[in-house]
């Protein structure tokens, strides 16, 4: 019957057009080829993880909806063919591929980052200090802002690019701008808005200031590491894994601000959650020293009451 159930929404989904949108960059398009790959692989061996394919696919809720794995094998080693990638309310995948215009294979599977990456949630978290540090700093961009989208705060010398939100209004992913002499608007860098130029600074990697952070990274299995990055480094690597960030403040007092971060990486069904506290002179001096308490590849479902519990 489960299975039934599966197979009814993932069609409905691909046939009349449901989900949150198509995934056409090409990292999340090649991460999804190469776990077809690995189950067209495994269904001619006739097990994965050391079980029968078919309990495999019963126990991961996967779903061959259309086609076999002979077709999707065929499909798949042909870099050119078309891929369309549907996921529905940041928890299914439909994927389906074409030959020429026409749909040859359907498959449906749960997007969760540890079947599509084949990694354990021990191993990815151990894999994750050496990751961040040798990704490379990001290039400095441009900062490019539709005006019309900008909203003057009715308190303060600065607009505000209103964002979306994460469980809650005030964490979300605002940035802050100010109007140059030739009324453009450039990002907030400002130590007179600590909070606001924290804000640009977790959600972009477009600022450079000279800021590190402290980590301790908190695992499954009562396991701890310490790891030091830049801000920046840990924010563009981020970034590139498809994250959302979403900034919030918990607390505020006259040496201490005590802030969240999530990055939210919805295509795989995972976040990193972080707590840290800065003192304001880090963005006077826009260069200093934040301590940060991390707990990564979070599932998705467990966020909310990792949120609103201490870390």
């Amino acid at each position: 019957m489960k299975s039934r159930y599966y197979r009814q929404i993932a069609l409905c989904l691909i046939l009349l057009g449901w989900g949150t949108g198509a995934f056409a960059q090409g990292r999340i398009d090649h991460i999804h080829r190469q776990f077809l790959g690995r189950l067209c692989l495994a269904a001619k061996q006739g097990e994965m993880a050391g079980k029968p394919m078919r309990t495999f696919m019963q126990e991961e809720k996967i779903a061959m909806l259309e086609g076999d794995f002979d077709i999707m094998d065929s499909l798949c080693q042909d870099t050119s063919t078309r891929m369309d990638i549907v996921l529905s309310d940041g928890k299914r995948y439909a994927v389906s591929l074409y030959s020429g215009k026409e749909r040859a294979v359907t498959i449906s599977y749960p997007a969760d980052y540890q079947l599509i990456l084949g990694v354990g949630m021990m191993e990815a978290e151990d894999n994750l200090p050496s990751a961040v540090m040798s990704a490379a700093l990001p290039s400095v961009s441009a900062v490019k802002v539709d005006s019309c989208l900008l909203k003057q705060d009715a308190l303060h010398a600065y607009y505000v690019l209103n964002g979306g939100y994460f469980e809650i209004p005030q964490l979300n992913t605002n940035r802050y701008y100010v109007r140059d002499a030739d009324r453009s608007f450039d990002l907030l860098l400002s130590s007179d808005y600590p909070v606001e130029t924290m804000a640009n600074l977790v959600t972009g990697t477009e600022l450079v200031c000279d800021v590190s952070l402290n980590i301790l990274q908190v695992k499954y299995g009562y396991r701890t590491e310490n790891f030091a990055v830049p801000l920046r480094q840990w924010v563009g690597f981020c970034l590139n894994e498809g994250c959302t960030p979403y900034y919030g403040v918990i607390d505020i007092q006259s040496d201490t601000i005590k802030s969240e971060l999530v990055m939210q990486n919805e295509a795989l069904g995972y976040a990193h959650v972080m707590k840290f506290s800065f003192n304001p002179s880090v963005i006077e001096n826009c260069r200093g020293e934040v301590n940060a308490r991390l707990n990564s590849y979070v599932p998705l479902s467990n966020v909310k009451a990792l949120f609103y519990g201490e870390l």
